[in-house]
């Protein structure tokens, strides 16, 4: 049988006893009978932009969110500068729903892994209700891979998104929402935020402007970002969503060729994002429109 050090016993008693103090002296005097309280800093992902309120940027968010309040549901708002990557928004970190904005990886998708040329045969399983035609055509109809892109992005065509979608296959996207900095979105839940929506375009703008531009403008849904722009002088390619109680839009607005007889004054491409749940349409049809003139005419006065 081993012999008891009594030392060692005793010793440890007392170290003990004294780290216990300490406890309860750097607790400011209190036992452990309250919660334990953790500070930390949150370090936000996704597209990172510098704050410039040097312009009064802080009282325009201020006027935007006293215009939303006037409005049922939620919104989630995020501007960005292209050229000198300033930026600002309004609960533009909030998961919302994507609905439609969505087909925006599909398409990039498909511009990676997919010819353009390649066809595809229309079945009746393919077929989705809600919006675009395809859903009405006859099984059999054969469509281009470019064909079925201009009508995911021009007609918001369900049909043709998830035609395409499973052609590059599912498990694909994910990385794809990697590529475009999507950092807190989820295509299985269709959910993404209001910056990750403005990382989405910014990645767009830099490496898919080419192949996706004539898809996203001038579509059937002309109604919300455009409606609040003038129509002379811009060129907008953007992607609605629409669902139940969501009524968004976003995309860039760019200065189409100079034209000498225009009245838009000189600017830098801009990406606009308008996200909401929970809305009125009636309302929030009035309200997109709104703020995005809003946006444009407080852009428009800000040397970029």
């Amino acid at each position: 049988m081993e012999t008891v050090n009594r030392k060692l016993i005793i010793f440890c008693f007392l170290a003990t006893g004294v780290a216990s103090v300490g406890v309860w002296l750097l607790a400011g005097g209190k036992w452990a009978t309250e919660p334990l309280k953790i500070s930390y800093k949150v370090t936000k992902t996704g597209l990172k932009v510098t704050q410039d309120n040097s312009r009064g940027t802080s009282a325009f968010l201020d006027r935007l969110k006293s215009r939303l309040t006037q409005d049922t549901g939620k919104y989630g708002i995020f501007v960005y500068r292209l050229k000198n990557g300033v930026g600002y928004g309004i609960n533009e970190d909030e998961i919302m729903p994507a609905a439609s904005i969505m087909k925006i990886p599909i398409m990039v998708a498909a511009t990676k892994k997919l010819n353009l040329e390649d066809t595809y045969i229309l079945r009746d399983e393919d077929k989705q209700t809600g919006s675009g035609p395809i859903e009405f055509m006859d099984a059999g109809t054969v469509f281009t891979v470019n064909e079925l892109m201009q009508n995911t992005g021009l007609k918001s065509d369900n049909t043709a998104a998830v035609v395409l979608a499973n052609m590059v296959g599912r498990d694909y996207m994910p990385t794809v929402l990697t590529d475009l900095k999507m950092a807190s979105s989820s295509f299985s839940d269709n959910t993404t935020t209001a910056r990750d929506v403005g990382s989405m375009w910014v990645q767009i703008y830099k490496n898919y402007l080419t192949p996706l531009k004539d898809d996203l403008k001038n579509s059937i849904y002309e109604d919300r970002l455009p409606a609040g722009l003038p129509s002379d002088g811009l060129e907008v390619m953007h992607k609605v969503g629409t669902g139940d109680r969501v009524w968004a839009d976003a995309g860039i607005v760019m200065p189409q060729i100079p034209n000498p007889n225009s009245q838009i004054p000189s600017f830098e491409p801009l990406v606009i994002v308008i996200l909401n749940k929970d809305v009125d349409p009636d309302q929030a049809g009035k309200t997109v429109p709104e703020i995005t003139k809003m946006i444009w005419e407080y852009e428009s006065n800000v040397k970029q």
